[in-house]
């Protein structure tokens, strides 16, 4: 019961902390103009935040499934408090975790825009590594022009943002899903 207590409060302290760099990062991001270089800072800052929520949540869940085996009842409301407070890739089905989700004909696409604190999503009907640039754009459907870049995994340099420009290449994914970009293309260069 005590440890139940402790970890509710825990995950309540959490659940502030994360409303107060939300606030921050909002604040961050009204300083700077609409196509300022600096969101993509804060778009990384955010990114990371969300992994690290979503590798917390992980490591919750595996707690609780090791305090099932011993027999002990977990309190499940407490990971929840920590997950539904960041709006994120955290909420969403991992691929490792859940085997049916690779062989799933449709694929999750989360994707921010050049102001949105959080992200979109989408789910596109087809399989990772079967869409394109162009089933991107028709499934978020927006006016005027863009840039699209899509977070990936670059052998040398590890997580970076991978710009994709023709309609018919494939886009890449990112731990079972597709992490997203979309930039208003102001013609500046």
């Amino acid at each position: 019961q005590t440890s139940g207590k402790a970890a509710a409060s825990t995950a309540h302290r959490g659940t502030n902390d994360l409303q107060l760099v939300r606030e921050a990062l909002r604040s961050l991001r009204n300083s700077f103009s609409g196509h300022d270089p600096q969101h993509h800072t804060i778009d990384s800052l955010e990114q990371g935040i969300s992994s690290l929520m979503e590798r917390l949540h992980r490591m919750e869940m595996q707690k609780r499934q090791e305090r099932r085996v011993r027999g002990k009842s977990p309190a499940p409301h407490v990971t929840n408090e920590y997950r539904d407070a960041w709006p994120s890739n955290s909420k969403l089905p991992h691929s490792h975790s859940t085997p049916a989700m690779s062989s799933s004909a449709c694929t999750k696409v989360l994707y921010f825009t050049d102001r949105s604190l959080t992200p979109f999503m989408v789910n596109i009907p087809k399989r990772l590594g079967e869409v394109t640039l162009g089933d991107f754009k028709a499934a978020i459907d927006r006016e005027g022009t863009h840039r699209y870049h899509f977070k990936a995994l670059d052998p040398e340099f590890g997580t970076v943002k991978e710009e994709v420009f023709h309609d018919d290449d494939i886009i890449p994914g990112w731990e079972g899903k597709i992490v997203a970009w979309v930039e208003e293309d102001h013609g500046e260069n």
